[in-house]
């Protein structure tokens, strides 16, 4: 381990400005992207962040990512159905509007969604190669709705010189068929990653008092692009391109016949990016452009005749940032931010200033503190604030901590909504938060990780159906209260190899989430998941991960309290050779019938077969 900053920072410039082998040279640990203005190594990061590998993600039992992700401590989903379906993503209670994502450095949150959330409904893992999570406010970090947390994604990167690639097919129940595939090259100063994934499902009834199957198809193909123009100036692109549609139902079971509800989306994102260093400071200019255009084919009622609802969002981000290492042991970071969002109805600009200084205050002791100040062009400033600390008692034991500031403005869907059906302006939603864990390291043998967090939410937006009376069922009057929410708990998570070839895994997340009027609804008290993976002989391997969640409610206030459930998912593989893998997977190993959103469907036992290769 380095004993200064300057050795970490100076790596990770060279890291972020050459193709990824260069990694090889250096022994800096497990690195994270985004915890930090600069790449971090984890054991210097105040932030508790979750990383899930490539190899992880191949490897994972489960078709969606959210999914994967509700395995971490902290972080759980819930769906109205299979695959395609309405999904939010909670980080320590906190859902889809504070909780932004980012894919290859573009936001793929919606602007034209109700809270400017993000569906993780439709995503699965082909095409992925890493998913970071960061808990906590880091609206300092990442700017607004960033209040509970963050996502990060990364698409197929080549990992050695010259031409490479990988593939996957698979087939399975529900009429399920899914392929990717991704090819890159890479030289001294060369990075191509290019991937493309198709997925089709019949799937099943959404409602769990349907008979017809909602069915779910897409594709999404990515491309990132960095070149090395001279030893002190670098370029580069993102791509992201999605088209799907899939079926859904209406409240209380099918619909109507031809049961033809339907959602359709395309999205489209792009960023480019250059890097320049002049001297002891390195500038970073960038420009991005999402546009999300969906239709929603809806009946309404029974009888009433198919109606299309147009939701289309556009997000236009321009910035600029600076890194300067004052010293051995400062680094610093300027930015200057500028977001417009719009949609049919609405828009909004926000213009932003920060700044983040790293500061290792000894071999044991690093500390980074952010400061963030938005200008949003209709509510005027709010600055935002992160400090956070990580001390290593020893080289295995690592004491983290860290205390922020999230900042969430109501979202163009809320302001136009409220402003339609009420005389009551909206204030921005204020979020402060606070964690504080432990980790003990076993060698190359495991972890263990404790870690105690807090949220107190302010001007929490909450739905509000009786603001006013609608004139028909197209023309709904509800607006929005706002009142609090505060969420604490205790994250439990470790790892453990019991050999050389088998491991252990286990994640527990104890939340208790609130509002002034009771228990909050979907965030369960007691949720665990415990996992066991390695070797057989002979080229075979496999694993068994168990999902316990128990003491929960489908709806705010304590009401509608849904029953405990455990479910099982299980995997073998056998390795042909170095680059040809073969696998079976089982989700809902011994088909529990069970609901996560109250009247909706899970699936029953679902088995997959597919297989991967690499050249």
């Amino acid at each position: 381990m380095h004993s200064t900053l300057k050795a970490s920072a100076a790596l990770a410039l060279l890291i972020s400005h050459t193709p990824a082998y260069a990694q090889e040279a250096f022994d800096l640990g497990e690195i994270t992207l985004f915890s930090n203005q600069i790449l971090t190594e984890l054991s210097r990061s105040g932030t508790t962040t979750e990383v899930v590998t490539e190899d992880e993600i191949a490897d994972a039992p489960e078709t969606s990512v959210s999914d994967i992700l509700a395995t971490l401590p902290g972080v759980t989903t819930t769906a109205t159905g299979g695959v395609g379906a309405q999904t939010t993503l909670r980080i320590r209670g906190l859902g889809a509007g504070y909780v932004p994502v980012y894919l290859d450095g573009i936001d793929i949150s919606d602007p034209a969604s109700t809270g400017a959330g993000y569906n993780w409904g439709g995503l699965t893992t082909g095409g992925l190669s890493r998913i970071e999570v960061l808990k906590g406010g880091q609206s300092a970090r990442f700017g607004v709705n960033a209040a509970g947390g963050v996502v990060n994604l990364s698409s197929y990167r080549p990992t050695k010189d010259g031409f490479s690639g990988q593939s996957a097919v698979e087939f399975g129940a529900y009429g399920t068929k899914s392929a990717s595939l991704g090819l890159g090259f890479m030289d001294e100063r060369t990075e191509v990653g290019f991937s493309l994934s198709k997925f089709e499902t019949d799937g099943f009834s959404a409602t769990s008092s349907g008979t017809e199957a909602d069915g779910y198809e897409a594709t999404r193909a990515n491309l990132f692009v960095k070149y090395e123009l001279t030893e002190t100036a670098r370029v580069g692109a993102a791509l992201l391109y999605i088209d799907s549609a899939g079926a859904f139902d209406e409240f209380g079971g099918d619909g109507s016949a031809p049961y033809d509800e339907t959602n359709e989306n395309q999205t489209l994102g792009v960023r480019v990016f250059g890097e320049f260093d002049t001297g002891a400071v390195t500038h970073e200019i960038s420009a991005s452009y999402f546009d999300i255009d969906r239709v929603s084919y809806a009946t309404h009622w029974s009888g009433s005749p198919l109606v299309a609802t147009e939701f289309d969002g556009k997000r236009k981000t321009i910035g600029y940032k600076a890194t300067y290492q004052e010293n051995e042991n400062k680094l610093w970071t300027f930015g200057l931010d500028h977001m417009a969002e719009e949609t049919a109805t609405a828009s909004a600009d926000i213009n932003s200033a920060y700044a983040e200084v790293a500061y290792a205050a000894s071999d044991k002791l690093d500390l980074t503190g952010s400061l963030r100040y938005d200008d949003h062009s209709d509510l005027g400033g709010q600055a935002t604030g992160r400090l956070a600390a990580a001390y290593r008692f020893s080289d295995d034991v690592i004491l983290r901590a860290q205390a922020a500031t999230g900042y969430k403005p109501p979202s163009l869907f809320q302001s136009t909504t409220n402003a339609a059906n009420s005389t009551v302006a909206l204030a921005p939603e204020e979020n402060t938060t606070f964690e504080l864990g432990l980790e003990k390291t076993y060698g190359e043998a495991g972890f263990v990780r404790a870690t105690a967090f807090y949220n107190d939410l302010e001007n929490h937006l909450i739905y509000e159906g009786t603001c006013s009376t609608p004139t028909n069922l197209l023309t709904p009057g509800y607006c929005y209260a706002q009142s609090n929410f505060k969420s604490k708990g205790l994250e439990l998570s470790g790892a453990y190899s019991l050999n050389d070839t088998w491991q252990l895994t286990g994640a527990y997340t104890y939340t208790n989430a609130y509002r002034p009027t009771g228990r909050a609804g979907r965030v369960p008290r007691h949720d665990l998941h415990v996992g066991v993976s390695g070797d057989f002989a002979n080229g075979f391997a496999g694993g068994l991960g168990v999902n316990y969640v128990a003491d929960r409610f489908d709806r705010d206030n304590g009401s509608t309290p849904m029953p405990d459930f455990k479910t099982v998912n299980a995997h073998v593989s056998y390795q042909f050779n170095d680059s040809t893998q073969a696998y079976l997977r089982v989700e809902n190993l011994f088909d529990e019938d069970y609901e996560v959103v109250n009247g909706f469907n899970t699936s029953d036992r679902a088995i997959f077969f597919g297989v991967r290769a690499s050249f």
